[in-house]
């Protein structure tokens, strides 16, 4: 889907959570994206300087048990910045994200921690999950069309030691595709904003243009206008659909039949931890729409739809 900027610029002063999502008539997919793109800008901009009052925010902390009302950042973000005033490793924070009773002895952090990881839609690790399974969705896009077509293809892996720079899928020949020869595709499970565009054409793209020549760039996830990219609408399958409706299916019934007629591929998570539950759940989500049996679906669903899914218990 493309976009004026000038309705770009409107949707993302509109959004200021996940829960605004609802409110606008785009694709949720494309929203999601928008909003964390905001997020991470917004925190790239104030970041240092919440770093430099590390000891303040530990000082407050142990007087007031909770946070000042000053430190402005995603509920993960503020967590690394008190745990590691208190000493703790980046490794030692990371596992206590995801097991804070065997690391901390503090029940108050380690409950601000559960409730960190079950909110942050940006850098939880819940939600550093469902990046990686959008890129691995946007990869399988491309991969199924090129193989339904016929056309071979090198994938990154492929290219591996072979170049400095590689793409996710080169093409020893060139493609015509859309009215022009390619011999690359980068997948972008993202929105195509002017400003991150611009960032990746200096940091990837231009590379890849003066190694190979001519390339697309897919932004599965829509566009501005103004850009020579796709936004992903000439890939017309079950994967781009499941990217901008990031719509799941959570059952207690393990009656496989309910998944066949919503046409999404069954799997069991028998996993009794809900945070974990979660998390199987969206590495599934890489499958494309996915129903999932779980003894914890309402538990589960609520931490999903809290990471952006429209989620549909059944």
């Amino acid at each position: 889907m493309r976009i004026s900027v000038t309705e770009f610029l409107k949707i993302r002063k509109e959004l200021r959570s996940h829960r605004d999502i609802r409110k606008l008539p785009y694709p949720r997919g494309m929203l999601h994206s928008i909003l964390q793109q905001k997020k991470v800008d917004s925190v790239k901009k104030k970041y240092h300087k919440f770093a430099e009052r590390i000891p303040e925010i530990v000082e407050y902390w142990e007087r007031e048990k909770k946070f000042p009302s000053w430190l402005t950042l995603p509920p993960v973000m503020k967590i690394r910045l008190l745990m590691k005033g208190m000493g703790f490793s980046a490794k030692s924070i990371n596992k206590a994200l995801r097991s804070p009773e065997e690391v901390l002895n503090d029940e108050k952090i380690a409950e601000q921690i559960r409730r960190a990881v079950l909110s942050d839609y940006v850098y939880s690790p819940i939600a550093a999950k469902l990046q990686r399974a959008r890129g691995e969705l946007g990869e399988k896009a491309v991969r199924h069309e090129l193989t339904k077509a016929g056309i071979e293809f090198l994938t990154e892996k492929d290219l591996k030691g072979r170049f400095s720079k590689t793409p996710d899928f080169y093409f020893e020949e060139p493609l015509r595709f859309t009215g022009m020869e390619i011999r690359w595709i980068e997948s972008k499970a993202m929105f195509g904003d002017p400003r991150s565009h611009d960032l990746y054409w200096r940091k990837q793209y231009s590379k890849y243009y003066d190694m190979f020549g001519k390339g697309l760039v897919v932004y599965w996830l829509g566009c501005v206008d103004g850009i020579e990219v796709s936004d992903g609408s000439e890939f017309k399958n079950r994967y781009r659909k499941s990217l901008l409706d990031m719509l799941l299916y959570l059952t207690d019934s393990k009656d496989e039949s309910y998944a066949e007629r919503l046409n999404a591929k069954f799997i069991e998570v028998d996993e009794e931890n809900e945070i974990l539950a979660a998390e199987r759940v969206v590495e599934a989500y890489a499958e494309g729409r996915i129903m999932a049996f779980t003894y914890k679906k309402n538990e589960v669903a609520r931490i999903l739809k809290n990471m952006g899914f429209d989620v549909v218990v059944i």
